[in-house]
């Protein structure tokens, strides 16, 4: 009767044996085959880059620059808006159309004036909100 169990033992251990066997070849080949899939998308073949010239990347570059640029308000950004207004104001102040000139008559400056100044101080205030609950959320977190 020993004899009889003896060699299924020996079959389980060699079964779990290749079993274990495959699996870690199973892994190795699916390792290989992401490498070989990974070094294959290396050449960037449908990349934009390859169809541009470097001029081409480089005007592109400089757009995205002055598109980012403008985003930053300051003394630099406010001389821009003002020659953009009197160039419009230039083009369009001796116009004879009657929709250019209802728009013209309908513009108030001063009215204008009020309005960025009351947006102006609305600013400085949620600035100096943010400010204060910086402040108040530093001491909440402080250590003890």
């Amino acid at each position: 009767m020993a004899d009889i169990v003896a060699p299924q033992q020996y079959k389980k251990a060699r079964d779990s044996r290749k079993q274990l066997a495959f699996a870690v070849s199973s892994v190795v080949a699916l390792g290989l085959c992401a490498a070989i899939f990974v070094a294959s998308n290396q050449e960037d073949g449908d990349a934009i880059s390859n169809i541009l010239n470097p001029a081409m990347r480089t005007a592109l570059a400089q757009v995205a620059l002055a598109r980012t640029s403008k985003l930053v308000l300051g003394a630099g950004q406010e001389d821009a808006d003002m020659k953009a207004i009197q160039t419009a104001w230039a083009t369009f102040q001796d116009s004879e159309n009657a929709s250019v000139i209802k728009e013209l008559a309908g513009w108030n400056i001063t009215a204008e004036e009020s309005n960025v100044a009351a947006a102006v101080a609305d600013m400085k205030a949620l600035g100096l909100e943010t400010k204060a609950e910086d402040k108040m959320i530093k001491k909440f977190h402080k250590s003890d």
